[in-house]
């Protein structure tokens, strides 16, 4: 069942609800290939981090789904709030959605401590 996805370094802190990213670049697949269908959907991966203070989730999806001119939107959500997204990034490349979750993983979200939304917010403006 795991077989084809993604690899992925998620640190221990985080749990992987959902991945069925696969290791796919868009711009190789012919229009009419069934990937689009049922690879590049709008619930590809959920990550989550809970602790007493906050909760971190990084969803990432294929919009409009099955759509071979869409593109992944990659998104980071503190404590529930859909309408704010903290991180967004949008992407055609595979390998850029990787790259940019494993830095947000890595290296932008904090792995132990609260973040501290105005500060963060400031030092990350949301851009898409």
């Amino acid at each position: 069942m795991h077989e084809n996805l993604q690899p992925l370094r998620i640190p221990p802190q985080w749990s992987l609800l959902w991945n069925h990213l696969r290791p796919i670049e868009p711009g190789d697949l012919a229009e009419d290939d069934p990937a689009w269908l049922f690879t590049f959907v709008q619930d590809m991966l959920y990550l989550r981090k809970t602790s007493d203070e906050q909760s971190v989730a990084i969803d990432l999806g294929w919009y409009p789904e099955g759509d071979p001119q869409g593109a992944y939107e990659l998104v980071t959500i503190l404590n529930d709030d859909w309408n704010n997204p903290l991180l967004a990034f949008t992407s055609r490349s595979t390998q850029e959605i990787v790259e940019t979750m494993e830095h947000w993983l890595l290296e932008r979200i904090p792995l132990s401590a609260p973040i501290d939304e105005p500060s963060f917010r400031k030092r990350y403006p949301n851009q898409r």
